[in-house]
């Protein structure tokens, strides 16, 4: 992410303090084939409900970016984006026994409505939709599950610390979350903007350890930590 200094379904845990988490990524051929399926078809809907070529919502995004923000994809442009959304949101649950993943572009229509899974879709269609990376986490606790967006932030541990001290020095905190990916021999750094918190980079949602994460072109891959 460059020029970064230019710049629920359930309740909110409070009590959640563990902000760091490596994210060791399993290859998704080695999940049970039962299994497998069911995430191929959650990713074929994430897929399309992102949409950030959509008209409205490219609209969207780029008329919430800050004049003194812009330029080149930068942390301070996903602060706006996650602003933008966070401040707006309505949590409304989907229909009885189904899970409905509403595109990004409806949502926005309808005046940013929806559930965890609808926030998640929104704000990584806004930061597609400016030149950002985003991906999608499902996870859950054994009593709750949840999803929640994040943003590529780069490969290095100075990557995420120039996000980080952006991050520290606009909303006034010190710790900043992210899940570190490792696949092969690539590294990737992701910034948290779950809802858990009131700046991106906030509290995890408290999981089992174990995540899907789902990408806008329909891949996933399964992580535990």
């Amino acid at each position: 992410m460059p020029d970064t200094t230019n710049a629920a379904s359930a309740g909110q845990q409070d009590d959640q303090s563990i902000y760091f988490f490596q994210n060791v990524v399993a290859n998704a051929s080695l999940t049970g084939n039962r299994v497998a399926l069911a995430e191929d078809r959650t990713a074929e809907r994430i897929r399309d409900a992102i949409d950030p070529i959509n008209p409205i919502t490219r609209d969207f995004a780029v008329s919430r970016i800050q004049k003194a923000h812009g330029g080149t994809f930068n942390a301070a442009q996903v602060a706006d984006l996650w602003e933008t959304v966070y401040d707006g949101w309505t949590y409304v649950e989907d229909p009885r026994g189904r899970e409905y993943f509403s595109p990004a572009s409806r949502t926005i229509t309808l005046g940013l409505k929806g559930d965890c899974d609808d926030f998640a879709i929104v704000v990584a269609s806004l930061i597609e939709a400016v030149g950002g990376n985003a991906r999608i986490i499902m996870a859950g606790n054994g009593t709750a599950a949840h999803a929640y967006p994040e943003v590529y932030i780069g490969t290095t541990q100075e990557d995420y610390e120039a996000v980080a001290a952006y991050i520290r020095e606009r909303y006034g905190v010190t710790e900043v979350g992210y899940h570190v990916t490792r696949s092969g021999n690539t590294t990737r750094y992701w910034l948290n903007l779950d809802w858990w918190s009131r700046h991106p980079g906030g509290k995890f949602f408290s999981d089992t350890g174990e995540r899907v994460a789902f990408y806008p072109d329909g891949r996933w891959e399964r992580g535990v930590s």
